[in-house]
């Protein structure tokens, strides 16, 4: 006589591999809506850090424009007002006005936080040992 416990085996490991399968997915799920979550929270402080920034830039733009007093921090030359301010830790906004026309000639935002190279790892110099 034999015993019919064959299949009931192989049926047993394809669910423990299935259940391994989804635990697997759930962890890198739940770590990926981590990672996004805190993506999304950064980016919202830059943009919000940006718009503060901008804020203060129209403003002092409009001052130079209207000719009255120039506003603290902008320098003039030549024909020319510019001023900077900080957007957070590691951004500047640059805004250069034409006094004349009030035109704007930069606005523009630049990485001015320091940069420090990764030397950890050596990379091959082309020539052979």
């Amino acid at each position: 006589m034999k015993r019919g416990g064959g299949v009931s085996g192989a049926v047993s490991l394809v669910m423990i591999f299935c259940v391994l399968c989804l635990a697997v997915f759930a962890v890198l799920t739940i770590a990926t809506a981590d990672r996004e979550a805190k993506l999304t929270a950064m980016t919202a402080q830059n943009a919000a850090d940006y718009y503060a920034s901008d804020r203060e830039a129209v403003a002092r733009v409009a001052a130079i424009r209207s000719g009255g007093t120039v506003p603290d921090g902008v320098e003039i030359y030549e024909g020319r007002a510019a001023f900077s301010l900080p957007v957070g830790e590691n951004q500047t906004l640059y805004v250069e006005v034409d006094t004349g026309s009030g035109d704007i000639l930069r606005w523009q935002t630049a990485y001015t936080g320091s940069w420090e190279p990764d030397n950890t790892m050596t990379v091959w110099d082309g020539q052979q040992e």
